[in-house]
């Protein structure tokens, strides 16, 4: 390469628009939030970019290019980097090169945006165990539109997804809601890609079964189960609040938990078998980061009386 090459930028600009569809008034701090949390969500938009046009993105910059009041809207743009002229030309043919006529370049970003939100607001409420079939139901919806616009595999975009929002969760999840701050609450409000006539978007029935004031951090949720077998592993007769450790193994494995007991249930009961039939509940740690589900404790409330032969 010669000097003149290396010394050559080779780059791409795309343009990146959302239509926050509204009726209430928007606070000027909710859009500068809304801003900075597109920066931090923006990272994970040319990791899917080189997923989907197979070329190796160097860096990017994300700039604004204007603001709109009214129903809001957000126009952006976004300038990406390429270490080869060769791989410049591979990004613009991707991006210039549609079987329907209309250049990629236009709407690639904020399609992928619109998807990293919607695969956000999944991901929160399955960690909040909100009931969101709407959200469930669009983020389908979002992914076949967006497969078909681009022209590429459903297949390839949710992997081009899973690969972008791999790695810290609560990051992306705090970047997409605080992305649409400005209508967060608001009713009957909706997020488009690129004006209001797209039908690629988190409409507003979704938009009212987002958790907004979640707390992200690692929440507990209790799962009964009844009549299961308990096996004891540790034991302490004296007491109910400490030294008791059991397995479920039809529950969770052959994992080892701490057993606790509501009152008036009677210790003696199990004192001396080694595995018993009980009423449990099983505490888990919901892990928004690693989106599992840590079970953490048992608690018994009933225990059946031993069958006799």
């Amino acid at each position: 390469m010669t000097k003149e090459e290396q010394d050559e930028v080779y780059s791409v600009e795309m343009p990146l628009q959302l239509y926050f569809n509204t009726e209430e008034p928007v606070a000027i701090k909710d859009v500068a939030d809304s801003l900075l949390a597109m920066e931090k969500l923006a990272k994970r938009l040319p990791i899917m970019l080189s997923q989907l046009s197979g070329v190796d993105i160097d860096r990017y910059e994300l700039s604004v290019q204007r603001i709109e009041s009214g129903s809001l809207i957000e126009a952006l743009g976004m300038l990406v980097f390429l270490s080869t002229p060769e791989q410049r030309d591979a990004l613009i043919k991707f991006l210039e090169t549609h079987p329907m006529g209309k250049p990629l370049k236009y709407g690639l970003l904020t399609m992928l945006v619109l998807l990293l939100i919607s695969d956000s607001y999944k991901l929160l409420t399955d960690f909040t165990k909100d009931d969101a079939p709407s959200i469930q139901g669009n983020h389908n919806t979002i992914i076949n539109l967006t497969a078909d616009q681009i022209d590429v595999p459903q297949e390839t975009l949710e992997d081009a997804l899973a690969y972008a929002t791999g790695g810290n969760r609560k990051e992306l999840v705090r970047a997409a809601m605080g992305v649409t701050k400005p209508i967060a609450d608001h009713s009957n409000a909706s997020l488009h890609v690129g004006d209001a006539g797209s039908n690629v978007a988190i409409p507003a029935e979704a938009m009212a079964e987002v958790p907004f004031d979640a707390n992200l951090n690692a929440q507990e949720h209790d799962l009964p189960s009844q009549n299961v077998l308990l096996q004891i592993r540790a034991l302490d007769r004296d007491k109910t609040d400490s030294g008791w450790w059991g397995v479920l193994p039809s529950v969770v494995g052959d994992k080892r938990l701490k057993i606790y007991f509501e009152d008036g249930v009677d210790i003696r009961a199990i004192a001396f078998r080694p595995e018993v039939h009980a009423d449990v509940t099983v505490t888990y740690r919901a892990d928004l980061n690693h989106a599992t589900m840590v079970p953490k404790h048992i608690t018994v409330s009933h225990i059946y009386p031993a069958e006799r032969q």
